[in-house]
């Protein structure tokens, strides 16, 4: 069977490495971007299952970052999960339009993510 392949989205290096750690040993295969628009250039390349987001980044924020990917990407019915460290309502309902798989404040447990993905991704 094929790893299901997921693009993690996030400015923040450390915990980007931790969720590649944790995605890699349940049998994922990840893909990086510091912002936006490195996701954007990847989305080109690769076709995702899931994308976790970070909803504040530098340039674009997640909201826009995803609308973007849909529109370019192979596969557009990806799934979403978006993290933030801010809470911001109007961003966050607009985040939630999304249907998110789903939507998580810094700091969260990281096995909630996990617990996330596989229900996003079942098959992996």
């Amino acid at each position: 069977m094929a790893k299901k392949k997921i693009l993690i989205v996030d400015d923040e290096e450390i915990l980007t490495r931790t969720f590649v750690n944790m995605l890699e040993k349940s049998g994922y295969e990840t893909y990086t971007a510091r912002n936006g628009l490195d996701a954007e250039i990847i989305a080109t390349e690769e076709s995702f299952g899931l994308i976790i987001c970070d909803i504040r980044m530098p340039g674009i924020n997640g909201v826009e970052t995803v609308q973007r990917i849909r529109k370019i990407s192979k596969n557009p019915d990806f799934k979403i999960i978006f993290v933030t460290g801010y809470a911001d309502t109007n961003t966050e309902k607009k985040a939630k339009e999304f249907n998110p798989a789903g939507y998580f404040h810094k700091p969260f447990d990281i096995q909630e993510i996990l617990l996330a993905v596989k229900k996003s991704m079942p098959e992996a």
